[in-house]
């Protein structure tokens, strides 16, 4: 049966509203978030960082051993991220050689792309359709917050609201499938990027732009709006993090 689009927010009368400011470090903080993470997770992640920033580059051999010391835990869990960071296509374990960084080819970094759009983008489309009011209204809320984060001291702000806008997106889609497929593609660019490229204030206001393309099909339940708009946005802001990263290796 066929969703019928909730197409405007509520209109009703809002009370009186904290400084934009303190509101957005509230709603980052205060959103539901998921269960805490493992400690094998938060290894698997370590190691994916370690690798996007080059401190483990491709072709090395990983230890669990070492890498048990590297990150102060047991091999118990780093062994599990491994498995995880195998599984992914970010390490390969070979014969004789045991585990090691997977070499990274930028064919096989646009065919991830091209997924991690189309996941992010099919997540915008659902949102549009599916989104209630209330999760609508913090949608809104939310991006319009984002417009007073600008220069270099909002950066670090501007990432996490970026992170939770695109968390509410893919909440509102109301598919759990589709949103632990996005974290799982997610993680697997990983370690062809780096992350800080969206605080320069230029992406920080390109991103805010296309963000309210976004926002607006969603609001307005504009299904196909919301799916290109989510697709341009997430290979744009990929392509401009390729670059970046290619040029901090230059």
């Amino acid at each position: 049966m066929t969703r019928t689009p909730t197409n405007k927010m509520a209109t009703k009368p809002r009370p009186s509203r904290k400084p934009a400011g303190d509101e957005l470090a509230e709603a980052v903080r205060s959103h539901s978030r998921p269960a805490s993470p493992t400690l094998a997770s938060i290894v698997q992640q370590r190691i994916a960082n370690d690798i996007s920033h080059g401190l483990l580059p491709q072709g090395t051999r990983l230890e669990e051993e070492e890498l048990a010391r590297r990150y102060q835990v047991s091999r118990t869990p780093v062994r599990e991220a491994l498995r995880q960071l195998s599984a992914l296509g970010i390490v390969d374990t070979r014969q004789r050689q045991g585990v090691v960084v997977a070499a990274r080819s930028i064919e096989h970094y646009n065919n991830l792309l091209e997924v991690v759009a189309d996941l992010e983008a099919s997540s915008a489309r659902y949102a549009a359709q599916r989104m209630t009011d209330d999760e609508r209204a913090r949608l809104g809320e939310l991006h319009q917050q984002m417009a007073k984060l600008t220069g270099p001291a909002a950066a670090a702000r501007f990432d996490k609201a970026n992170s939770l806008l695109h968390r509410l997106v893919h909440e509102g889609a109301h598919n759990d499938i589709l949103a632990n497929g996005i974290v799982q593609m997610r993680m697997r660019t990983l370690p062809y990027t780096r992350v800080e490229f969206i605080s320069e204030r230029r992406r920080m206001t390109k991103s805010h732009m296309e963000h309210d393309a976004i926002v607006h099909a969603i609001l307005q339940g504009e299904s196909e709006a919301a799916y290109h708009a989510m697709r341009i946005h997430v290979i744009g802001a990929a392509r401009a993090q390729e670059d970046r990263t290619a040029q901090a290796r230059t």
